[in-house]
């Protein structure tokens, strides 16, 4: 059996509005900068980042990221 030590999983759920990385905080694209940003280059590289459209304008990412 494998050892998944260093995965690690984070869900978010944002409105469907367009912005930029470096906009405010809350936004889609920058709490998922943020994330990205805060992952350590050496063991937890991103693995798979999913997007599934919800209900109404609404958007669940799926950051899987790990070695």
């Amino acid at each position: 059996m494998a050892a998944y030590g260093n995965v690690k999983v984070r869900v978010f759920i944002h409105p469907a509005n367009p912005g930029e990385e470096d906009g405010a905080v809350g936004t889609m694209a920058r709490d998922i900068n943020d994330y990205i940003v805060s992952l350590d280059s050496d063991d937890n590289e991103v693995l798979s980042i999913t997007h599934t459209a919800l209900r109404g304008d609404r958007v669940l990412t799926v950051i899987t990221g790990g070695t």
